[in-house]
C-alpha cells in the first residue's frame, strides 16, 4: 500500500480518537513521549565530529547543542484492543539543518491469529539489536547506538509492511520478522532512495539473554550533484590522459542500479546490575560509492545504585573493492595524484575505517531522566585519505598539503535523556 495513503488514515484515525464514545480517553488513546537534550565537543582543529551521518555540520573544538537532541512524541489509537494505529513524530535537526518534525511510524498494526502479527505503513526496519528503540536513548545504556555497526546500515524507517511471528520455544521465545518496502535516508554524501527493501530477522529470548540474526538487501540510488559532477569530469577524460576512467567508472561505480546485502548478528546480556551487549554487521555492495563495509562492537556495564558505568570497543573497515583508475601516457603529475587520491578513497569519499574506545557513566537521578557523560577516543586507519562525509571530515594529504592530522581524534558527549 502506497504511503501517501496509509499516513492520512492513520493520522485521521488519530486525529478523531477525542470524539469517540468512551468513558475514558484513555482506552481509545495513549500518548509517550521522550526525548534527548545534549551537546557535545570534538578534541582536533583539523578533523570534524559528527554524532551521526544525517547531519552536515561537524564540531572541531566547539561545543554544538544540534548532535543527539531530539524531541519526540507518538501517539497509540486503541492501545488496548487488537486493531492499533501508531504514529511517532521526531523533531532533530536534519542534514539540511532544519528541525521541522518528521514521520518515523505510521502504522496500522493486527494480529492476524495469536502468535502472527502484521504491520503495514511506515515501520521500523528490524536490522539491528538497538533497532526497535534506535531514537529513543532513554532505552539505551550509551549516548548514541554505536556508530561502528549503525554506519554499515543508516535506515532507520521503511514504507511497506512488516509480518512477525512470536512464539515460545522451551524456556525462552523466538521471534521470526519478514519486512518489505522502500526508502529514503539523507546523509552528508547525498541522498540515497532505497527500493525494493526486504528482510528477515530472528531473535531468541531467554531469561537474562537474548540473541539476534537478520539478512536484509535492496535496491539503490545514489542523488548527489557534487558526486555526478565528478564521476561525469572523469569519465569524459580522453585516453591520454586517463587510460581508463570511462570504463573503470562504469564498472565500479555506478549511482543507479546499486545491489546491497547487509548480514547482522547480535547477542545481548542484561540481569538487571551486569549488561552485556555484542554486535557485527557487514554490507557488501557492487559500487564504492556506496561502498562495502563491516563493524563489530561489544559493550559492557554495571548497573551501581543510580549510576551505570560502561566500557565499549568497536571497529569498522571499508572493505570494498577499490577503483583502479590508470594514467593515460601524457597525463600531467597533478592529475596522476587526483586519480591515486580517488583510487584510495573510494571515488572521494574518503576511509573512515577506525578502531573506537568510549568510557562513559549514565545516572538516573530522577523518574524518567538519565543524565550520560562519555569520552570516545578513535584511531583512523588511514589519516592520509581524508573524509568528507560520515561521522568524520578531514581533508586528505594525498594532494600534496599536509592536513596536519594524525588519525586521532576524541569525542566528548553530555546528554539529557527523558521519557514522559
Amino acid at each position: 500500500m502506497k504511503a501517501r495513503y496509509v499516513y492520512p488514515l492513520v493520522l485521521a484515525s488519530i486525529a478523531l480518537a477525542p470524539f469517540a464514545q468512551a468513558d475514558d480517553l484513555s482506552d481509545w488513546l495513549k500518548i509517550d513521549g521522550f526525548g534527548t537534550l545534549g551537546t557535545y565537543k570534538g578534541s582536533s582543529d583539523v578533523a570534524g565530529v559528527r554524532t551521526e551521518q544525517r547531519q552536515r555540520v561537524v564540531s572541531y573544538t566547539d561545543w554544538r547543542f544540534d548532535g543527539d537532541s531530539q524531541a519526540s512524541i507518538q501517539a497509540t489509537l486503541n492501545p488496548h484492543g487488537k486493531l492499533k494505529a501508531v504514529v511517532q513524530l521526531i523533531s532533530k535537526k536534519d542534514v539540511a539543518g532544519s528541525n521541522k518534525p518528521t514521520v518515523e511510524w505510521a502504522y496500522v498494526a493486527y494480529p492476524v491469529t495469536n502468535e502472527i502479527d502484521l504491520k503495514v505503513g511506515r515501520t521500523v526496519a528490524p536490522i539491528f539489536m538497538l533497532s526497535d528503540y534506535r531514537n529513543l536513548n532513554y532505552a539505551q545504556t550509551a549516548v548514541r547506538p554505536q556508530s561502528e555497526i549503525y554506519q554499515v546500515n543508516p535506515i532507520t524507517y521503511q514504507d511497506g509492511a512488516t509480518a512477525r511471528w512470536d512464539k515460545k520455544l522451551g524456556a525462552g521465545n523466538v521471534q521470526l520478522e519478514g519486512f518489505f518496502g522502500k526508502t529514503k535516508v539523507s546523509v552528508a554524501g547525498g541522498d540515497v532512495d532505497l527500493s525494493r527493501v526486504k528482510g528477515l530477522s530472528l531473535k531468541y529470548a531467554q531469561d537474562s539473554w537474548s540473541v539476534r540474526g537478520g539478512y536484509s538487501w535492496y535496491d539503490a540510488s545514489l542523488k548527489s550533484v557534487g558526486v555526478e559532477a565528478n564521476l561525469k569530469t572523469l569519465m569524459s577524460l580522453p585516453a591520454a590522459a586517463c587510460a581508463n576512467c570511462a570504463t573503470e567508472i562504469a564498472a565500479v561505480a555506478p549511482i543507479k542500479g546499486i545491489t546491497a546485502t547487509i548480514k547482522t548478528l547480535g547477542a545481548g546480556y542484561d540481569d538487571g546490575e551486569w549488561i552485556a551487549q555484542a554486535e557485527w554487521a557487514k554490507r557488501e555492495t557492487n559500487s564504492v560509492v556506496i561502498v562495502g563495509v563491516s563493524g563489530w562492537n561489544v559493550l559492557g556495564a554495571r548497573r551501581i545504585g543510580d549510576f551505570t558505568p560502561y566500557v565499549g570497543f568497536g571497529s569498522i573497515e571499508l572493505d570494498g573493492t577499490k577503483s583502479n583508475l590508470t594514467p593515460g601516457p601524457f597525463a600531467p603529475a597533478a592529475l596522476k595524484a587526483q586519480l591515486n587520491y580517488l583510487n584510495q578513497s573510494f571515488i572521494g569519499t574518503g576511509d573512515s575505517s577506525r578502531d573506537v574506545l568510549a568510557l562513559g557513566v549514565r545516572w538516573d537521578f530522577a523518574k524518567n531522566l538519565a543524565l550520560k557523560a562519555q569520552i570516545e577516543r578513535t584511531k583512523l586507519k588511514s589519516p592520509a585519505v581524508g573524509a568528507s562525509n560520515g561521522y568524520y571530515s578531514y581533508e586528505t594529504s594525498m594532494l600534496g598539503k599536509p592536513n596536519g592530522f594524525d588519525g586521532r581524534v576524541s569525542m566528548f558527549t553530555l546528554n539529557l535523556d527523558f521519557v514522559f
